[in-house]
């Protein structure tokens, strides 16, 4: 387990949304290795009902392809609107993969997206549920081949809003 800060940018805190990490895909498509939404997928999750501010994010990795299976947890923190965050990673993976989205229930929204790049080729199932103003969680399959390497990796992502951010 490791705990990385980052001061107003992603880094991993948008992966509460499509997280290709795995997949080298995402290391070509953002640095910040998140997700594969069109912009308007995200204009149907409404995100403005998170409030801006530090938040505090876990993320527990499951990597199903490795034997045996391997476990991770990594904690990060951002301080900013998750909704501008979350944007901002996605638009350049948006210009890679072919998307769909659903509600899924309430507060609950399904994120499926599709990438192909010559030697990469992965799909991913996100579900996002917006629990209050201050705490959101992902449920994350992405599974794909790199190179011809499988990859198979499944996500718990918790996000909870710890305060106002400090100038």
């Amino acid at each position: 387990m490791f705990t990385h800060r980052v001061n107003n940018r992603p880094s991993e805190a948008l992966l509460f949304a499509m997280n290709l990490r795995c997949l080298p895909l995402c290391v070509i498509a953002a640095p910040l290795a998140a997700a594969c939404l069109p912009a308007h997928a995200i204009d149907s999750i409404p995100l403005d009902q998170l409030q801006p501010g530090l938040w505090k994010v876990e993320r527990k990795i499951e990597k199903l392809d490795l034997n045996p299976v391997e476990y991770e947890t990594r904690n990060t923190e951002y301080c900013a609107s998750p909704r501008k965050e979350i944007s901002r990673v996605l638009s350049i993976t948006n210009l890679l993969c072919k998307t769909e989205d659903s509600k899924v229930g309430d507060n609950r929204y399904k994120v499926h997206a599709t990438c192909r790049l010559p030697g990469i080729r992965g799909e991913n199932t996100t579900v996002i549920t917006i629990v209050s103003p201050t705490e959101y969680t992902a449920e994350v399959d992405t599974i794909g081949t790199k190179f011809g390497e499988k990859q198979h990796r499944k996500e718990m992502i918790t996000a909870k809003r710890a305060g106002d951010c400090q100038s």
